[in-house]
């Protein structure tokens, strides 16, 4: 009765267009109302304060203020164009260069969709204007923008880390090598697709007197994620004072390097910031009554049993959990989707035989290429408001994109050291 409430109010919600967050909340009233919970609804209001009250979580609007401090300043061009010098020779180099724009600036912000609208107003006209198809542009824009949520300081570890009590500096570090193992996988089928289709290339050999100019332009900002990565692994400090110590640092570099910053650029900074913490930390609250009675009810055991007695073995619990993964991503954003699914699928997963931090990786790598894959990938909604096309139009150049995922899902899960191997180097 309590779990037919629950989803059913949850889904029939969504069905009527509510959104995802106030669809989990209804569905939760409903359920403590109508169903035999033995709390008072006065209960939601408790545990929703609480869903919040995360000193971890406050490291999201930090991290999210500092990437868009040094978005602002500029920087996205800066990248794009040290990574032209490297990229820009091969055939259809631009959009190798997209990518490796995207990756460096994911490590900036740990926002997937900041990362595609920062990179997309920038490489989506300069791609165009060189004579790559748009639709082309804007699809690459879209993958690789989901390197945002993968490399550190990333906004979905922060959120998982929380959900299953998982070190989230362990997870920073998890998730370096996967990120370049995905951002090789995104140039391999982009490369593919410039040799096939013709691509244009740079015909002039690269400076290396502009290369050392841009790239002295370009470093302060860029030495960024690995001073924040390194007060965290050295012990120096959390999560949340790494982020702080961002944000000054951004402000520092904004102010007295670039000299760019003023309260123009300042205040929608922290606008920015705010509005998107916002969405995030009312999930977090809204998922700790509705994450509640799916664990009184016992769900998450339920599942697992039913898996586990198809005797599939590991392999097949490992390919059902990834399966849902990518439907549910399909569906809902990351963080409901994480919300939803943590408490059913980490267990199924551990006993499977995947280690903590593959876990998590495997976790955002997947549901991510829902950021990238209609009908509600918001990574797609984002390039197609600044390209100016069609969802169907973008999405079929996607598809090259998508294999590459799952070649690089496959590899995660084949080599557990691609993600164990430097939390354990760091003392994780």
């Amino acid at each position: 009765m309590i779990i037919a409430l629950l989803f059913g109010g949850f889904f029939l919600f969504l069905l009527l267009g509510v959104p995802v967050v106030w669809s989990m909340a209804a569905a939760t009233i409903i359920t403590l109302i109508f169903g035999d919970v033995g709390v008072p609804v006065g209960w939601l209001a408790q545990q929703t304060i609480r869903g919040a009250d995360s000193l971890s979580l406050m490291a999201i609007p930090l991290f999210l203020f500092a990437g868009e401090l040094m978005n602002r300043g500029g920087l996205t061009r800066q990248i794009m164009r040290i990574a032209e010098h490297l990229f820009g020779r091969f055939r259809g180099g631009l959009g190798l260069v997209n990518v490796a724009t995207s990756f460096v600036y994911g490590g900036l912000t740990g926002s997937a969709t900041a990362d595609t609208g920062a990179v997309a107003k920038v490489m989506i006209p300069a791609m165009e204007e060189r004579g790559y198809p748009k639709a082309f542009a804007a699809a690459v824009t879209a993958a690789s923008g989901t390197l945002g949520i993968i490399l550190p300081p990333s906004v979905v570890f922060i959120i998982y880390g929380v959900l299953t009590n998982t070190s989230i500096g362990g997870l920073f570090m998890a998730g370096i090598l996967p990120g370049v193992l995905l951002a090789l996988t995104f140039m391999v089928a982009a490369y593919v697709v410039g040799v096939k289709e013709n691509f244009p290339r740079q015909d002039t050999r690269p400076s290396w007197r502009r290369l050392f100019l841009d790239l002295r332009a370009a470093l302060p900002a860029l030495l960024m994620p690995p001073l924040i990565l390194g007060s965290i692994v050295s012990g120096l400090a959390t999560a949340t004072e790494a982020a702080a110590l961002s944000v000054i640092y951004a402000l520092l570099v904004g102010a007295l390097v670039y000299r760019e910053l003023s309260w123009d650029v300042l205040w929608p900074s922290i606008i920015e910031a705010v509005s998107t913490t916002g969405a995030i930390m009312i999930i977090m609250a809204v998922a700790v009554p509705f994450s509640w009675l799916l664990t009184v009810e016992q769900v998450p055991q339920t599942i697992a049993t039913w898996i586990t007695s198809l005797h599939g073995g590991a392999v097949v619990d490992i390919v059902l959990v990834i399966l849902a993964l990518v439907v549910v991503g399909l569906w809902l954003d990351l963080g409901p989707a994480l919300i939803i699914l943590a408490p059913i699928l980490v267990p199924i997963a551990q006993s499977a035989g995947l280690e903590p931090y593959q876990i998590g990786v495997l976790f955002t790598v997947t549901l991510g290429v829902g950021l990238f894959t209609p009908p509600v990938g918001t990574n797609i909604f984002v390039v197609c408001n600044v390209a100016k096309l069609s969802i169907g139009a973008v999405s079929r150049r996607l598809v090259p994109f998508w294999v590459a995922s799952a070649v690089a899902i496959v590899l995660l899960v084949i080599f557990p050291e691609l993600t164990e191997w430097l939390p354990r180097m760091a003392g994780y």
